[in-house]
């Protein structure tokens, strides 16, 4: 039953997770989970109990992950819970796969974004940013940390010798 289930709901899943590379829009989807649940009405879906989504080069792992669909029955919003949540993705042939991880990761897929809310992180190719806040408009490849409302926390920023530009 539990499989039947699952097969459903990956049936009303029509959109590609994400056009990071190319490729990965038109690799398949595969979701597991210990349960899942479809609502037309709210048009969500619900997987909760260690989800893991593949597509291509884009993995997602966390504890609960909602889907939001439009009135066309696209994804347009993925909100991913955990302690943490993470993401990982290859955004263009030429760069490492990005790492980003938070207790709660929202990506907004007509905008191209994701936010990381709480204990946020993200890492790609050695150089790591952590924060309370971070949004990473993939598109424009902008990155915006906050600290959070404690003036005691900082963000923080880690860049490796090899990626320093001479003169900085």
């Amino acid at each position: 039953m539990r499989r039947r289930l699952l097969l459903i709901i990956l049936l009303a899943l029509p959109a590609p997770l994400s056009f990071a590379l190319p490729s990965d829009g038109s690799q398949p989807i595969t979701i597991e989970s210990d349960r899942a649940e479809r609502n037309d009405k709210k048009r969500t879906t619900v997987y909760e109990g260690s989800v893991v989504i593949v597509q291509g080069t884009i993995k997602i792992r966390a504890d609960k992950v909602t889907l939001y669909s439009d009135a066309n029955n696209q994804v347009s919003r993925i909100v991913c819970i955990g302690k943490p949540a993470h993401y990982q993705q290859q955004p263009k042939p030429q760069q490492g796969l990005l790492f980003a991880s938070g207790d709660t990761i929202e990506y907004h897929l007509a905008a191209d974004r994701i936010d990381l809310l709480k204990n946020a992180s993200l890492e790609q190719n050695g150089t790591t940013i952590t924060g309370d806040k971070i949004h990473y408009d993939l598109k424009a490849e902008v990155v915006k940390a906050t600290a959070g409302d404690d003036p005691k926390k900082r963000i923080q920023m880690v860049i490796p010798p090899s990626n320093q530009k001479e003169g900085n």
